[in-house]
Formats: structure tokens, C-alpha cells, sequence
């Protein structure tokens, strides 16, 4: 194979990866065809983690769940917005502590407007939530912070110390 040709296929073949496939362990991919790889691969459990499951925290709908911050989040000062870049992972986990789903959020653009986060869900082997602004997740997550009965600020309940 000739070199214009192996360096013609290398970047034809970084062009056609996979969207939202970053590379990055700090950031979740933001589709569903690349998120169950990455969540496989466990990168989001070196990040700081709740130490165990419990039961969900009021308001959600999540039941039984440990929450895992990337950097962005863990590093975020003040109560302004998250950069971003910054992402939570939520393990759903039964009684016998088995996770059965997962969620992810990750901020992808400035600003207030819901399309400003991606939003994921998946329950055993249904995806539920796939995409930029989904209502079924900013419903409830964009009253994090507003006020004693939603902790947490700009979408994200649980920020893990």
C-alpha cells in the first residue's frame, strides 16, 4: 500500500467514526449507538462517585441509583452554570444491586434553552431518552436549584463531594 493511499484511508476512517465517539474518558458520547460501548467500557467510574446506591432522592423517578460527576462538574465553582463539557452518569440499580439502566446527561452548548444538554436513558435494554433537550428529562431537571425541595443548579441534582 502506497503512503498518500494509507494516509487517505486513516483520515477517511477518523471522519466516519462513530458521532459524538470522543476518545475522551471525561466525555459520554452523545448518541445511542456509541453510548452502550462506552458505558460497557466503565471510563465514568474513575470519575468521583457516590460510594454506593441508595434510594432515590426526592423528586426523581429513578428509584434505586448512584450518581458518578465527571471534572466539569466536580471542578465547577459557584452556582452560575456548568461548562460545557460537564456530565453525570446515574447507575440504576435493583434490590440486589445489579444496575439494570443508566442515565447520562453531558452540557453540550452555552445557554439556558434545553437543547443546551444531551440527555440519555436506558432501562435494561430500551433506550428511552436519545438526544439534545428531550422533555421527559428537562421537565424535571431544569428546576435543580429553584429551590429547597430541588438541590443542585443549571440541571444537575447530584453533585457527588
Amino acid at each position: 500500500m502506497t503512503r498518500p493511499l494509507l494516509i487517505s484511508l486513516v483520515a477517511i476512517a477518523a471522519l466516519t467514526s462513530c458521532p459524538g465517539d470522543t476518545g475522551d474518558p471525561q466525555l459520554p458520547p452523545t448518541n445511542a449507538s456509541s453510548m452502550a460501548a462506552w458505558l460497557e467500557e466503565g471510563s465514568y467510574t474513575s470519575w468521583r462517585c457516590e460510594s454506593a446506591p441508595h434510594d432515590a432522592r426526592s423528586p426523581s423517578p429513578h428509584g434505586r441509583n448512584r450518581v458518578c460527576n465527571n471534572d466539569a462538574v466536580v471542578n465547577h465553582t459557584g452556582s452560575g452554570p456548568y461548562p460545557v463539557g460537564a456530565a453525570n452518569v446515574k447507575e440504576l440499580v435493583d434490590a440486589q444491586g445489579a444496575i439494570t439502566g443508566y442515565t447520562v446527561s453531558r452540557r453540550v452548548a452555552e445557554g439556558s434553552d434545553p437543547s443546551a444538554w444531551y440527555w440519555y436513558e436506558r432501562l435494561g435494554s430500551n433506550v428511552v431518552a436519545d438526544g439534545r433537550g428531550v422533555a421527559s428529562c428537562t421537565a424535571c431537571h431544569s428546576a435543580a436549584g429553584s429551590d429547597a425541595q430541588h438541590s443542585g443548579q443549571d440541571n444537575v441534582y447530584t453533585r457527588v463531594p
